[in-house]
C-alpha cells in the first residue's frame, strides 16, 4: 500500500526543500564549520558509461559504472572566517596533494532523522581544492575555484556542536542514528 502522505505531496507539491536547506560544512582541525558567504556551490556529477546493444534486443542498454563529483565554488572573502583562511591558504601557498584536500559535510536539513529530533542526514567526503582565481569582481574580493572528490562518500548524520546553537558547526557521526531509548512507561 503507497504511503498516504507521500501521494498527496506528489499531487500537491508540498514540502519543497529550500536551497538555504541543504548546507556544506568543511572540515578545519577537530571541527566542521559552515561555509558561509558562497554565492555560487553547485554539484556536478560526472560518470563513465557502459553502453551495449545484444543482437536480440532493438534498443541500447547504459549502465553507469563510475561516478564521481565537482563542486564548483565562488566566494566573498571574509575576514576572521577558518573557511575563508583555509581556502585563501591553498591559493596563497600553492599548495599540492593532500596539503590541500579537507572534509566536507554536506547536511540535508530536509531530512531530519526519523525520531531523533536535531539530528540530519549528511555526507562527508574528502574533497581536494582546486584553485580557480581570486580577486574577481569590483566589490567584494572574491575566490573561485573547484572541491573535486578525493575519496569515497560516508554516509551519516550530523548535529550541533557542543557550545553552538545556530549550526555555525556541527558534529558529524558515520552511520545510522541510533534509536532513542525506550521511556520506563514504555517498557513495563
Amino acid at each position: 500500500m503507497a504511503d498516504t502522505n507521500s501521494i498527496q505531496n506528489l499531487k500537491e507539491f508540498k514540502g519543497i526543500v529550500l536551497r538555504a536547506d541543504v548546507v556544506s560544512f568543511m572540515g578545519i582541525g577537530d571541527k566542521f564549520y559552515r561555509m558561509k558567504g558562497f554565492t555560487e556551490l553547485p554539484t556536478s556529477k560526472e560518470t563513465e558509461e557502459y553502453s551495449r546493444k545484444y543482437v536480440d534486443e532493438k534498443s541500447k542498454r547504459t549502465s553507469v559504472t563510475e561516478m564521481t563529483s565537482t563542486t564548483e565554488f565562488t566566494l566573498d572573502r571574509y575576514k576572521d572566517n577558518p573557511v575563508h583562511n583555509r581556502i585563501q591558504e591553498v591559493f596563497d601557498k600553492e599548495q599540492l596533494a593532500d596539503d590541500a584536500t579537507v572534509d566536507i559535510v554536506v547536511v540535508d536539513f530536509g531530512k531530519e532523522i526519523e525520531g531523533q529530533k536535531g539530528k540530519y542526514y549528511a555526507i562527508k567526503r574528502n574533497h581536494t581544492i582546486v584553485p580557480d582565481s581570486a580577486g574577481d569582481g569590483t566589490g567584494a574580493f572574491q575566490y573561485s575555484g573547484s572541491f573535486k572528490a578525493n575519496g569515497p562518500l560516508i554516509e551519516g548524520y550530523a548535529e550541533l556542536e557542543e557550545g553552538d546553537s545556530e549550526w555555525l558547526t556541527i558534529k558529524f557521526t558515520e552511520g545510522k542514528a541510533a534509536s532513542e531509548p525506550a521511556h520506563e512507561s514504555e517498557t513495563m
